[in-house]
């Protein structure tokens, strides 16, 4: 399966040379942008083409088209106007999330330079967000590069589902349109940098190359642990904060494309986590934190998008087996909670297992013991001194180290992920001191504390 999952994102990198198709338009490199609208797609079409069947289809077809986040221009309606004399460095952050907050907080309260955005959310004024612009749409361009595409898709025997040829079409189309809006804006409020907090994938890699087209400065910073082999293993900014030396030495390794400088800022979301005095009522409770399982996030051929329900399986198991067990989960964002929601229906075990909205942090303090996929919240959880088990059914080998660096036991199988549970709850305090002591070395490794001032220097000191 590993050699079947590297010829998927070989394909997805270099369809454009098989039939020796220029995929650059107006300075853009469309190849780079639209190649995580094949991560899924490709690794769809292998799945059946090696009769690989986990029964996804069906529920794909469920949901395929509610994504449109991906391609949709994201039209802003603010009044920003730039002064001429002002000497505020204007940093351009076209896209705010939990994940920009900090960032957008921080960078208000330092005089020399100005946040604007395509949005509030809540943190800026009308006045720090942009206007409405015209772009043009470039339709002509969109199809011979979806004609193209598929063409050379086909060549590599790559046949895509009705469904996914639809949406490839509606994607491109959107992405030309969201890269020209991007240069639009760029053009007329002409920022000084530009701040993404992901550069791998649409609407932000986009605004990055648009940017880079421009000479404007590009920065990103790491947001997450990497779930996939192969996948996430490109920058595209000028200048990337990572949060650890190992993930600086890995994109020096493995990014076809160099950035001009990386800089270790450490997880600074990481801040805002403090250790409270939680327990809960249950005495025997464990935590399953899974990791993205949507169809849509399945990239690799050999993911299975019940992945995660398979391993909740086993857990309840557990449940029905010991009867002062409790279990909550906590879904990835991009996970399909309905399946666990019946899962646990189906097991008649809602009186004692649930998912669960609360914050990771608080979740693990109040828990006995966590079970955890490829995960950041695993890496958190490994600095609250809990006993730790990888979960791992796939079929190929987890990306994250937890178990050979003896942070946290095994469960690469039904069988062994059922014995881990059960030893987890048995270990001694001195095996869990010692348990602890390995966490604490991994989560440093992965994931040091952090200060947003560190990355906020970093950038005033690249524009």
């Amino acid at each position: 399966m590993k050699n079947l999952d590297k010829k998927a994102y070989d394909i997805i990198c270099n369809w454009h040379k098989t039939i020796g198709f220029n995929p650059v338009y107006n300075g853009i490199d469309y190849s780079l942008i639209i190649r995580f609208y094949l991560w899924d797609k490709v690794g769809r079409a292998l799945r059946l083409k090696n009769n690989i069947d986990f029964g996804e289809i069906e529920f794909y077809k469920m949901e395929y088209r509610s994504f449109p986040q991906y391609f949709t221009p994201l039209i802003p309606n603010g009044n920003f106007k730039k002064w001429f004399f002002s000497n505020k460095k204007l940093i351009f952050i076209p896209f705010q999330s939990t994940h920009t907050n900090e960032l957008i907080r921080k960078l208000k309260t330092i005089n020399k330079v100005k946040p604007i955005s395509k949005t509030s959310n809540g943190i800026l004024s009308k006045r720090n967000i942009i206007g409405s612009i015209n772009y043009n749409t470039d339709e002509i361009w969109s199809k011979a590069l979806c004609k193209n595409l598929i063409l050379a898709l086909q060549s590599n025997g790559i046949e895509l589902i009705v469904e996914d040829k639809w949406l490839l079409e509606n994607q491109i189309i959107g992405t030309v349109s969201v890269t020209n809006l991007a240069i639009a804006e760029l053009k007329s409020n002409k920022p000084h940098a530009l701040y993404v907090h992901s550069d791998n994938h649409p609407p932000y890699i986009n605004y990055v190359l648009a940017a880079q087209k421009l000479a404007i400065p590009t920065f990103t910073s790491q947001h997450g642990l990497d779930c996939e082999h192969y996948f996430l293993d490109d920058c595209f900014a000028d200048y990337v904060g990572i949060w650890s030396k190992a993930r600086m030495e890995k994109y020096q390794m493995n990014s076809s494309i160099q950035p001009k400088s990386y800089k270790v800022t450490g997880n600074f979301f990481l801040e805002r986590i403090t250790k409270k005095n939680l327990t809960s009522s249950k005495k025997r409770q464990i935590l399953f934190i899974t990791r993205p399982h949507k169809p849509i996030k399945c990239y690799s051929p050999s993911r299975n998008f019940k992945e995660g329900v398979e391993i909740l399986d086993v857990i309840l198991k557990y449940l029905k087996q010991n009867q002062d067990v409790f279990l909550k989960v906590k879904p990835h964002p991009m996970d399909s909670v309905s399946l666990y929601e019946d899962s646990i229906v189906s097991n008649g075990l809602s009186a004692r297992a649930g998912i669960s909205n609360g914050t990771l942090d608080e979740l693990i303090q109040q828990s006995t013991i966590i079970v955890t996929e490829d995960s950041t919240g695993g890496v958190e959880a490994m600095r609250f001194g809990k006993p730790l088990i990888h979960a791992n059914l796939s079929n190929v080998t987890p990306v994250l180290p937890f178990v050979e660096n003896r942070a946290a036991l095994p469960g690469f199988s039904r069988d062994e992920l059922l014995r881990s549970i059960d030893h987890a709850f048995k270990l001694k305090e001195d095996e869990k001191g010692e348990l602890f002591e390995h966490q604490k070395l991994l989560a440093n490794k992965l994931m040091p504390v952090g200060r947003v001032d560190t990355l906020v220097d970093f950038i005033i000191t690249n524009i």
